[in-house]
């Protein structure tokens, strides 16, 4: 397929006119279309295209889609498709409402555009990737479509848009999705496909479903020696450095399943905010979020459903303390998953972004604490302080200046977790996760406190008095967040306390000694 994004640097400045006029002329470059019979949502990235290098992708798409629905003779196709009136009878509008979605049908045919319905959204392939529609953009662009076939605006109320959007759905408009999405790393000059093979840059091709374009060329060549110089500094281990390589590498391979969250962790002037920032300026705003986990993990799913169609979700706001313990297990898992928009019925997701935090302190008192939930966890550790005055506020900017030399660091961490299916974790992160873990675990320290009063001998205690003892010391040691009294018990049992019944209620025991 013919590379149709290499032609930005030779176009004029555009010319900003007021809105009004802006509209106006918009609306005149669009009539203006005259399109090749060719994919005619290629024809929006070309460079002698009318509507210009400055509207979103989607808008171009939607119209130069829209370009192309002209005036139709409505009764002539409801008499070819049965319809039976009288000469001077008008048909109904759900004849009519039946003829437009066939012109529709036949024009995407005919321009062999390609529109799919996959999970909850609806999408137009525009020549390199594909373009997320929710259900109003969809009947937006119905409603526009109708009216440039010429049916009267006056028709096109809502309830009509309503069964219309319905009878192009059930017609075929947008054929369900059969795509299954590969690692691939989509960019301005072709599709670069990872692989245990290698790396191989081809054609744009809409088979691999892909909803991403990052907005520079793929150049094998590029280095980024300001970016390693970056890593030197807030993580000397080389050890380290190649675990943030591959879990960076990692967030764009697919159909493998690590079952991984990671947290990058420390305190201030560490270089972590300026990761944060370089993921997000070489992935780019539209093909990222960064939503909190507790908006991910919450029940109606709202937030769930924006990660379907992103690399990645890097999020910086880090509170565990509302989180159900079985969604982010699922999500960590990259597991199907339930979510929803607004007002709509749920969907089962099953291919979204991984998910990437930055936290100083990870507040985790009323979480599940099992080895199913910790052994999700990678935690790599930015423990470097970076003094003030070598802290460069522009340093991210400065590094992505040149983002192929980043993504070509990114690419060798996918090619090596690839080739071994795994992660590799530095001894650094191991050590820091069992330290860390344990800071944020008040029942582990609840343990060592008593263990401490008992001298080494046995622990025997009701669970109410247990419970009440517990909480006391989470009052003493200052924990703002007390673990629920069910949790509580779980947590105990995973320490290797026994919990049976007795004449005085439930018992929590744990013999020292036999371990001594």
């Amino acid at each position: 397929m013919e590379n149709l994004n290499n032609h930005h640097d030779h176009n004029p400045a555009p010319v900003h006119l007021p809105l009004a006029e802006e509209k106006a002329a918009r609306s005149a470059r669009v009539a203006a279309i005259t399109v090749p019979k060719t994919n005619i949502i290629d024809y929006v990235n070309q460079a002698q295209s009318p509507l210009g290098p400055d509207l979103p992708d989607k808008e171009k798409a939607r119209l130069t889609l829209l370009a192309n629905i002209k005036k139709t003779d409505l009764v002539a196709v409801c008499k070819r498709l049965g319809w039976q009136g009288k000469d001077e009878d008008y048909p109904k509008q759900k004849h009519i409402k039946v003829a437009i979605a066939h012109t529709l049908i036949s024009t995407a045919k005919a321009l062999n555009w390609h529109l799919v319905r996959n999970a909850g959204y609806f999408y137009i392939f525009n020549g390199a990737y594909w373009l997320p529609l929710q259900d109003d953009e969809v009947k937006q662009l119905l409603r526009d479509a109708t009216k440039n076939m010429g049916h009267a605006d006056i028709e096109c109320d809502a309830l009509f848009i309503d069964n219309l959007f319905k009878e192009t759905i059930q017609r075929g408009f947008f054929a369900e999705c059969h795509y299954k999405k590969q690692s691939i790393i989509n960019l301005r000059n072709g599709s670069l496909v990872l692989s245990d093979q290698g790396v191989t840059l081809k054609p744009f091709d809409h088979r691999d479903f892909l909803t991403h374009q990052l907005d520079f060329d793929y150049d094998p060549n590029a280095t980024n020696s300001l970016f390693q110089s970056y890593l030197n500094d807030v993580l000397p281990d080389p050890d380290t450095q190649r675990t943030l390589q591959q879990v960076a590498g990692y967030l764009f391979i697919k159909g493998l399943k690590l079952e991984k969250i990671f947290f990058l962790a420390g305190g201030g002037a560490n270089g972590k905010s300026v990761f944060f920032e370089i993921l997000n300026g070489l992935i780019g705003k539209g093909n990222i979020t960064n939503y909190s986990l507790e908006s991910l993990c919450d029940a109606k799913g709202y937030h769930r459903a924006k990660i379907k169609d992103t690399i990645v979700n890097y999020g910086t706001d880090i509170n565990l303390n509302n989180i159900d313990a079985g969604i982010l297990k699922t999500l960590a898992s990259q597991e199907p998953i339930e979510a929803r928009l607004p007002y709509q019925d749920p969907f089962i997701m099953d291919d979204y972004a991984k998910l990437i935090f930055n936290t100083n302190k990870l507040d985790s008192f009323n979480l599940e604490r099992t080895h199913g939930f910790e052994r999700r966890l990678l935690i790599i550790p930015f423990d470097q302080t970076i003094p003030e005055d070598q802290q460069d506020k522009d340093l991210h900017t400065k590094i992505l200046q040149d983002r192929a030399g980043v993504l070509n660091w990114i690419i060798e961490g996918a090619r090596q977790v690839i080739t071994t299916r795994s992660l590799s974790v530095s001894q650094k992160c191991a050590d820091y996760k069992a330290t860390f873990l344990k800071d944020t675990d008040p029942v582990a320290q609840y343990e060592e406190h008593s263990k401490e009063n008992l001298h080494g001998s046995i622990y025997f205690m009701t669970l109410t008095d247990a419970y009440n003892d517990f909480k006391a010391f989470c009052v003493d040691a200052g924990y703002r967040h007390i673990l629920i009294r069910k949790n509580f018990r779980q947590r105990m049992e995973a320490l290797g306390f026994a919990c049976h019944r007795k004449d005085q209620g439930q018992m929590l025991e744990k013999n020292y000694l036999k371990t001594a």
